[in-house]
């Protein structure tokens, strides 16, 4: 019953990570289109640590350490890119 748990830790790890990339695309489109700077590149980072996480998982560790790593900086990212796109200043 363990392996149902590692499954489905996996898929949603690699969803979360498909999600990241979207922001990212979001983000590129947003600075190319308005010529502000978003930092789209940076959120590749919390992709690449889902990816890691979903690999640890599935290789039955556990990769709790870089999916929080991830969800932290994917958080601290999402904020910073909406203060960007409603122009909310300091």
């Amino acid at each position: 019953m363990t392996h149902v748990g590692s499954i489905f830790d996996t898929y949603s790890l690699i969803l979360a990570s498909v999600l990241t990339l979207s922001l990212f695309a979001i983000g590129r489109f947003y600075q190319l289109k308005f010529d502000r700077k978003t930092y789209y590149g940076w959120f590749l980072l919390p992709a690449a640590l889902f990816v890691v996480a979903a690999v640890l998982c599935a290789l039955g560790y556990d990769g709790i350490i870089a999916a929080c790593a991830g969800a932290a900086i994917l958080l601290i990212l999402t904020i910073i890119l909406y203060k960007i796109m409603m122009r909310i200043e300091k």
